[in-house]
């Protein structure tokens, strides 16, 4: 029966203080458990307990990229808007303002995709340790 999962019906109670509780709560969230009492339940049975250690410098790395990847989409909406207005575009003197304007914005695009490749590259080597 000890393959085969049933319904669990029996409880047990247990007083703790409130540093105890916190302990206990801050270890469960460091487990891959997703609740309390599957984690009460395997350290009670005596059974392993998986552990999800969280390396800081990929966590800020993660907002790093997620920063990059708003910032590429703005500069995406902003060449496409361009595209569409120099498409609409009837007189020739609009045109070569609008040209200039998007030639700097294109300069801004290279610069983000610089620092994209950059954190691409520092992802790549943390991985490849």
């Amino acid at each position: 029966m000890e393959g085969k999962e049933t319904n669990k019906t029996e409880r047990v109670t247990l007083r703790l203080t409130p540093g105890e509780l916190a302990r206990i709560n801050k270890k469960c969230k460091s487990s891959t458990c997703r609740k309390l009492s599957e984690y009460m339940r395997l350290l009670l049975l005596g059974k392993p307990v998986s552990v999800v250690t969280r390396d800081r410098s990929a966590d800020e790395l993660m907002l790093e990229v997620t920063r990059l990847r708003v910032e590429l989409s703005r500069l995406g909406n902003n060449s496409n808007q361009a595209t569409k207005r120099l498409h609409a575009l009837s007189q020739i003197a609009e045109f070569r303002d609008h040209l200039h304007r998007q030639d700097s914005h294109n300069e801004e695009v290279l610069s983000v995709l610089g620092q994209v490749k950059l954190v691409i590259n520092k992802l790549a080597d943390r991985w490849l340790q």
